[in-house]
C-alpha cells in the first residue's frame, strides 16, 4: 500500500493511494492541471489513475473532478446526495463514469468501504481502503468522532484524519461569529485536542502512519497542530510516524511496511 497527500486545506484536497497496482485518487479539489503536476512530483501519471472517490461536494474537494473525469475517461464514485448538490460544478460526465456510492464495493480486489461522517454538506463520507491485511482509513472533514468513525478506523495501518483548528485561535480570529459556530459545531471541523484524543483511543501496535490534514490557515498553525497531537501521544507512551500535511506541499510516497 502506497499513499501521498497531494495537498490538504481549505484551498484544495486530494490524496493518491495505490494498493495492489490499483491506483486511485480520493477527492480532486485542485484544478486538473494542478493535480497532473502534483502527481508528477511523485512520479505518477493521471492516465494511470483508475478511479476517483469523492468524500463530499464542497469545492475544495471537487474543483478538478469533472474535467479530469472527462479528459482522462476516469470513473467517479460519489454519493447520490453529493452528486446532485454539485452536478452543475462537475459538468456533464460520461454516464458510464458516474457511479453512486451506497455500500462497500471493489476496485479490482481492493475493498472500498464508505462511512458517514458529521459535516455540513448534503452528505459527507470517509473511506477505508483494504487489501488482505492492509488498511488505510481517512476522514478529512469531520465535526465529531462518532462510534461509526471509531469502528471504521480500527485496525488501520495508515490513518488520515482532520486536525483543523485550535479553539483559542478560532475564538480570536477574524471569522464572523456564525462561521466560528459552524467550525466548532458537531457538523463542522475537528479541533487539535479532539484529534489527539481520538488517536490515543485508536492506537494499536500495527498503526504505522498518521497524517494530520485540513489544517486551517486562519484558526490554526502547523506547528501548534502537530505539537498538540504529539504531546498527547507522548503523554500516553505512544510512538508513531506522525506527519502534518501542508496546503501546497505534496508529501513523499509512504509505503506500508506490511
Amino acid at each position: 500500500m502506497k499513499v501521498s497527500i497531494l495537498g490538504s486545506g481549505s484551498s484544495g484536497n486530494s490524496i493518491f493511494v495505490e494498493v495492489n497496482n490499483i491506483k486511485i485518487l480520493i477527492d480532486a479539489g485542485f484544478s486538473g492541471k494542478k493535480i497532473k503536476e502534483k502527481l508528477e512530483v511523485i512520479g505518477e501519471d493521471l492516465n494511470d489513475i483508475q478511479a476517483l472517490l469523492i468524500t463530499h461536494e464542497h469545492g475544495d474537494h471537487i474543483l478538478g473532478a469533472g474535467i479530469i473525469s472527462r479528459k482522462y475517461n476516469l470513473p467517479i464514485y460519489i454519493t447520490e446526495e453529493s452528486y446532485h448538490a454539485c452536478e452543475h460544478k462537475l459538468g456533464k460526465l460520461i454516464p458510464s463514469n458516474l457511479n453512486f456510492i451506497e455500500e462497500q464495493f471493489y476496485l479490482g480486489d481492493v475493498l472500498i468501504t464508505p462511512f458517514d461522517v458529521m459535516h455540513d454538506a448534503e452528505r459527507t463520507i470517509g473511506f477505508s481502503v483494504e487489501h488482505m491485511e492492509k488498511k488505510l482509513t481517512l476522514a478529512t472533514d469531520i465535526g465529531h468522532i462518532t462510534n461509526i468513525v471509531r469502528e471504521q478506523f480500527k485496525g488501520s495501518q495508515i490513518a488520515i484524519i482532520e486536525c483543523n483548528y485550535d479553539y483559542n485561535m478560532l475564538m480570536n480570529c477574524d471569522y464572523p461569529w456564525d462561521l466560528k459556530s459552524r467550525v466548532k459545531g458537531r457538523n463542522g471541523h475537528l479541533c487539535n485536542e479532539d484529534t489527539a484524543k481520538f488517536l490515543t483511543e485508536l492506537y494499536h501496535e500495527d498503526l504505522e502512519k498518521v497524517y494530520l490534514v485540513h489544517v486551517s490557515n486562519d484558526s490554526n498553525c502547523y506547528d501548534l497542530a502537530y505539537n498538540t497531537v504529539e504531546f498527547e501521544l507522548i503523554k500516553n507512551d505512544i510512538n508513531i510516524d506522525l506527519e502534518i500535511v501542508r496546503q501546497n506541499t505534496v508529501t513523499p510516497i509512504y509505503k506500508s511496511k506490511k
